[in-house]
């Protein structure tokens, strides 16, 4: 090294006698060439002209901090620790680390045997940003140099100062915005994004085998399904091998983390770090917005309003959307017809630009319309926790001591490895609390099976460390939950002499909380039946006891437009108190369960109503007394022969279970399973209900139901339902076709069939 530094050293020299006027930095020259007509190259110390550039360069590598520092030590450019230092340190600002790293640079400048070839390659690095701030310093600093300009430069630098200039200010509007928009519910464990499972689905008629593997809570088994491919948040915006630009769908069940996903994609973007994407702007439209949803130009997708909007539209619109990203989120939000017809909807289906990129995210339900886009780029559902990060997740929320935590979380593996009971010795009742915690959800895998949604987990760890206990359905969970947060907002804003720990349920608070509460209720009934998520302070003035009560802490602020704007915690909270008001404050409950059966925007209200009345009143009956249903398997036996299980459930053991490779017959016909929507089953278990069970199995002609149909498609919970449909049904069932069911000693399945009983038996079980 010390040779070659001389071979160097003495290359300098000679060029320097060679060409004695190299590296002179008069102010005299300077002004000379910059007067002159037809100037010459300017030249100049590559010390000086760093630091004339040196205040720019800190503003304009602020708004790129993370890719620059990234891209200049991959280059050699920078050492290893000014890098981490800026990935990791916090309580700096990123201006100050900008500033920092630039100071880096100049040291670096300073100690190189070359300053000038330096200086060139920092100038190469910050041209490959694709900004066009950074790109002008560096095409300014190669011209002192004397040096050619690379030929991608005027690309980048045709975007217009306003453009650039309102892209900085959203990028530091996203950047100081947190990736999960609020603190209650407890947020859960560490690196909350980091614990979501993606995966890029390439075959949709694998739905059912992934449903069945989340109904486990066996995230890790989706993503070893040989049709879907697990990927990391960058790999979404990964260009195809199509010319066209993206579409992407995003979709998932409630609280799964599809928001968040959102936010952190926005992060990236702000931060300089979507690897496989450079987009001039992005912006982020929640279709809860009203505005956003009813919108007729671009202009009116813009949130973050400026007077620069109307440029920055004029470029886009010329462009055809080109170097444009567009987050839509909460496709199940828009109402259908806003979903058929709306400047959303024409440009996800590229009738408007068709140039830009699209993310749209979506319950799954509602994500059908969006998978039959005839150039969809890539479908990516989010799965969430695997059934050992639950436990991880659990472990970390309980035990605040980050020791104590590892080694439970150390001690869990190994017992699972060894197949043993998970037990500790800590002394630590946070430690005893997460082992007893995660044994019973190994008994109530039901309620394990739903933990995968970040939202339920962090309500579930909240529930069982106040009450003890788990729930038994989603209703008690979310009533305990909201329970849980009237009294935290009455101890950490007493208003009245209310002890918090006296409020034993929702039914029974004092007149000062329950008033605040129905009118609650109400805006979240009223509104949901309205399609409306958000609401301005005006909306919500006559609210004027549940506004003086601060909404009871179930509702969160945002800024929109420069407006403050309220919403429930979640739409799931707002489909609760929905519900909470239809079965408590409504005369005709009956009446308007029957009116909202049929609206895609009350499936999971009308579960919570279910919850809430069980469904005891006798007009429930007729959505499950349909006379001879037609369910029956259509499919003539084969050969191929597997001995049946559960002999308490199957009439006679050594009745045998037909199975054969060959499946693409036909089972039963979808249009008939339609007449008995999956809602219903899911409603059965929400309202506990035995004696509705019994009132379906015999509506069910012959006693024969058949599931086996790729079209047919059972998602988390169903499986669940029907198992305790069907135990409690007090039924011999002739026939029971369930199609791919995994033979699993604890599946969901069959641990839902008890054996408190023979009066339910099966005759044929597949």
């Amino acid at each position: 090294l010390k040779q070659c530094k001389e071979n160097e050293l003495a290359r300098t020299i000679e060029d320097k006698v060679t060409d004695p006027t190299a590296g002179r930095s008069t102010n005299d020259d300077m002004g000379v060439s910059t007067s002159n007509a037809n100037p010459s190259p300017i030249t100049g110390n590559p010390k000086d002209i760093l630091r004339t550039h040196s205040v720019k360069l800190t503003d304009a590598i602020t708004t790129n901090l993370y890719r620059v520092a990234d891209a200049l030590y991959a280059e050699g450019l920078i050492p290893l620790d000014t890098k981490e230092n800026i990935q990791t340190v916090t309580g700096i600002s990123d201006y100050r680390k900008s500033s920092q790293l630039v100071s880096v640079i100049q040291r670096q400048l300073e100690s190189s045997l070359n300053p000038e070839q330096y200086l060139i390659d920092i100038c190469h690095v910050l041209i490959n940003q694709q900004h066009r701030t950074l790109t002008d310093i560096a095409t300014s600093i190669l011209h002192q140099l004397g040096q050619s300009i690379p030929d991608n430069v005027t690309s980048i630098s045709s975007i217009p100062d306003d453009v650039q200039g309102y892209a900085d200010n959203l990028k530091k509007h996203y950047k100081h915005q947190p990736i999960v928009a609020t603190d209650w519910p407890p947020r859960i464990g560490k690196n909350f994004f980091g614990r979501l499972a993606l995966i890029e689905k390439k075959d949709s008629s694998t739905q059912a085998k992934s449903a069945w593997h989340l109904l486990r809570g066996q995230v890790d088994k989706i993503v070893k399904l040989t049709e879907n491919k697990e990927i990391s948040v960058e790999d979404v915006l990964q260009p195809t091998d199509s010319s066209l630009s993206l579409r992407v769908v995003i979709d998932g069940p409630p609280g799964i983390g599809k928001t968040t996903f959102c936010r952190k994609l926005l992060n990236m973007w702000s931060n300089g770090t979507l690897v496989h994407q450079q987009y001039d702007l992005v912006l982020y439209c929640p279709l809860r917005n009203s505005k956003i949803a009813t919108a007729t130009t671009l202009a009116d997708l813009f949130e973050y309003k400026s007077f620069k909007v109307s440029k920055v539209v004029d470029w886009l619109s010329n462009r055809d959307g080109e170097g444009l990203l567009i987050i839509f989120d909460g496709w199940d939000e828009l109402s259908e017809q806003l979903r058929q017809s709306s400047l959303a909807a024409s440009i996800i289906h590229r009738k408007e630009l068709d140039q830009c990129s699209v993310i749209v995210t979506s319950r799954s339900y509602a994500s059908s319309s969006l998978l039959k886009v005839d150039t969809l780029s890539r479908h990516v559902q989010v799965i969430g926790f695997s059934k050992e990060e639950i436990s991880t997740v659990i472990i970390q929320t309980l035990q605040k001591d980050t020791k104590l935590a590892q080694e439970l979380i150390d001690k869990k593996r190994e017992d699972d490895k060894n197949r043993k009971p998970f037990t500790t010795t800590q002394s630590s009742e946070d430690s005893q609390l997460a082992v007893k915690l995660i044994n019973d959800l190994k008994v109530r895998n039901d309620v394990q099976s739903l933990c995968y949604v970040p939202l339920v987990c962090s309500m579930v760890i909240l529930v069982y460390k106040e009450e003890g206990h788990l729930a038994t359905t989603l209703t008690q969970l979310y009533e305990n939950f909201i329970l849980q947060t009237i009294r935290r907002h009455v101890e950490i804003k007493p208003r009245h002499d209310i002890n918090p720990y006296t409020l034993g349920s929702l039914s029974s608070l004092p007149s000062q909380l329950a008033k605040p509460l129905q009118e609650l209720c109400q805006l979240a009934y009223t509104n949901l039946a309205d399609t409306r998520m958000t609401f301005s302070s005006h909306q919500l003035q006559s609210r004027s006891e549940a506004v003086k009560e601060d909404y009871l802490g179930l509702m969160t602020t945002f800024m929109e437009y420069s407006k403050k704007m309220y919403q429930f915690l979640h739409l799931s909270i707002q489909e609760f108190l929905a519900a909470w008001w239809i079965a408590k404050h409504e005369k005709k409950t009956e009446e308007v369960f029957k009116d909202h059966f049929d609206d895609d925007h009350f499936r999971m209200c009308l579960r919570f109503v279910a919850g809430l009345t069980h469904l005891e009143h006798e007009s429930y009956q007729q959505y499950l007394n349909i006379q001879q249903l037609d369910l029956q398997c259509k499919r003539e036996p084969l050969f191929g022969f597997e001995t049946c299980h559960l002999s308490y459930f199957c009439q006679n053991p050594e009745i045998k279970i037909k199975r054969n490779a060959m499946m693409n017959y036909d089972h039963i016909d979808s249009d008939d399973f339609d007449n008995v929507p999956i809602l219903l089953f899911q409603l059965l278990y929400e309202s506990q209900n035995t004696t509705l069970c019994q009132v379906l199995a015999q509506s069910i002609n012959n006693h024969s139901l058949c599931l086996h149909d790729e079209r047919i498609s059972l998602l988390l919970f169903d499986w669940l339902c029907l198992s305790y449909c069907i135990n409690n049904s007090n039924t011999t069932w002739n026939h029971l076709h369930l199609g791919l069911v995994l033979n699993q000693s604890q599946s969901v399945f069959t641990a839902g069939l008890t054996n408190n009983s023979l009066q339910t038996q099966c005759k044929r079980l597949e």
